[in-house]
């Protein structure tokens, strides 16, 4: 496969590529890593719609304040900038890796910078890479790195990762191949995200008659457990069983039933994209199929009085079922400490499509093109991506299960039933979302497919025809061209 020139952004490619981040998502709905803020290891981005990990965890309404800037410690003979996507209740966290990274390299001291970063939200970063003074590492989201590699926004880590030793059997395969763009590795995943884990309220299924020991194993159980669920009075929407576009935005849940079903979104040899692949139109019908039976106008409605926090309708027993991240447990022991849930693989999809599908999201770090302090700045990246200590921190203090698999929390949360079973999703993952340039444009494109199928705007095959053919010729058009 031929490698793409790159160069160094100037400040016409950064304009350019300003101008084709915003134009490509001008409708994409961000989740929260994954924006504004990410939950812990963005992956399960809403590109990754909805709101930010920060808002997960506040009360509706809540303003978050920008972090202050962290210098590092006095005495240091190196001093790197990091720049981190995490705001308001998780900034302070942070200070835990700071310190710990200082502690253990005394000769290397941080100065942490919050920069908000999304499929969409770069600008900072790509001003700082074109004027000649980027930072010396930064938080990457694991679908932006095959396109960041393209702009030359990243350095290549290759032979420091084999000197230091690091190999892909190290990491979860889909989060090893996030990082992997035209035969080189361009940061080390961060955080793997198990996406995702299939909840469900035993509260609502008792009350409905259901056993709540038993959840539903195939989507054609989940549709019957729905149909017993839901309460419908008149034109008003009192419970659902579960809704199935709202797996952390639009986008997010297609890749989540579209792979359910048996479907795939990339063709990496070909450089093919799939949106319209006859289980992804499969899974799609299915969505669709399921606003027709509730009436979407109505079951925005229905949404429409709910939020975050303890307005969060899983939470308050509006809908018994949904696909969770393991972030949420800390959100479901403060604002709903009484809920009685379980925690499963997702239900198999229909005609002989592969049990226990799920997916793995995920945020990496990486060093920006330009750093000045390249070996400090892999120090860094090495060591919040595979040390014990680093490794320990995201699981004991975030929930955030490493990408590095050799991790010590590993071995800790085989005693926590509830950590366990997203381990054991993590264990059976297989895909990443599409390694290729063309990501953002991607994730809009399958948000927009969705709205328009549910709303009856067009048929699942028609929009998800379209999105392959502009995404399509997108890719080609940035293969193509390059990005100089």
């Amino acid at each position: 496969m031929q490698e793409q020139s790159r160069k160094p952004l100037s400040r016409r490619t950064f304009l350019k590529t300003l101008s084709t981040a915003i134009g490509g998502t001008a409708f994409l709905p961000l989740l929260a890593a994954c924006q504004g803020t990410p939950p812990p290891g963005g992956g399960a981005q809403a590109p990754s719609g909805g709101p930010t990990a920060t808002v997960l965890r506040a009360e509706a309404g809540a303003v978050e304040p920008t972090p202050a800037p962290r210098q590092a410690a006095a005495g240091r003979s190196t001093v790197i900038e990091v720049w981190y996507p995490y705001g308001g209740a998780d900034a302070p966290l942070y200070e835990e890796y700071w310190k710990a990274f200082e502690d253990e390299n005394p000769d290397i001291g941080v100065n942490a910078v919050y920069a908000a970063n999304d499929l969409s939200t770069n600008a900072k970063l790509f001003t700082a890479i074109a004027g000649g003074k980027p930072p010396d590492v930064t938080w990457v989201d694991g679908p932006q790195v095959a396109e960041w590699a393209a702009r030359g926004a990243l350095e290549a880590l290759d032979d420091r990762i084999a000197a230091a030793g690091i190999k892909p059997e190290d990491y979860w395969s889909p989060s090893w191949n996030q990082t992997v763009y035209e035969g080189k590795v361009w940061s080390l995943t961060y955080g793997s995200d198990p996406n995702f884990g299939f909840f469900w309220n035993k509260d609502v299924f008792v009350d409905a008659g259901l056993d709540p020991e038993k959840p539903p194993k195939t989507v054609e159980e989940m549709d019957e457990y729905d149909t017993i669920i839901a309460k419908v009075d008149g034109n008003r929407i009192e419970r659902l069983g579960f809704i199935p576009w709202t797996v952390y935005g639009a986008a997010n849940s297609l890749f989540t039933w579209g792979w359910c079903f048996g479907g795939e979104f990339y063709e990496p040899d070909s450089r093919k994209i799939t949106a319209n692949h006859p289980n992804v139109v499969k899974a799609l019908e299915w969505m669709t199929a399921y606003a027709k039976k509730h009436d979407p106008t109505k079951i925005s409605g229905f949404q429409a009085g709910f939020g975050s926090g303890t307005q969060h309708p899983f939470f308050q027993g509006k809908t018994a079922m949904a696909p969770f991240g393991p972030w949420e447990l800390s959100a479901l022991k403060r604002y709903a400490p009484n809920l009685q849930y379980g925690i499963d693989f997702l239900p198999t999809g229909p005609d002989g499509a592969p049990p226990k599908s799920s997916w793995v999201g995920g945020w990496t770090v990486g060093i920006p093109k330009g750093s000045r302090n390249l070996d400090a700045a892999f120090e860094f990246v090495r060591w919040i991506s595979t040390s014990d200590t680093a490794t320990m921190i995201a699981g004991k203090t975030f929930n955030q299960f490493p990408g590095y698999r050799n991790s010590p929390y590993y071995n800790e949360v085989q005693n926590n039933p509830q950590l366990k079973a997203f381990y054991d999703i993590l264990v059976e993952t297989k895909h990443q979302r599409p390694v290729m340039p063309a990501q953002a444009f991607y994730t809009g494109e399958l948000a927009r497919a969705v709205d328009a199928a549910i709303f009856g705007q067009k048929t699942p095959k028609e929009a998800l025809d379209e999105a392959t053919v502009n995404t399509q010729k997108e890719l080609d058009r940035i293969l193509r061209e390059g990005i100089s």
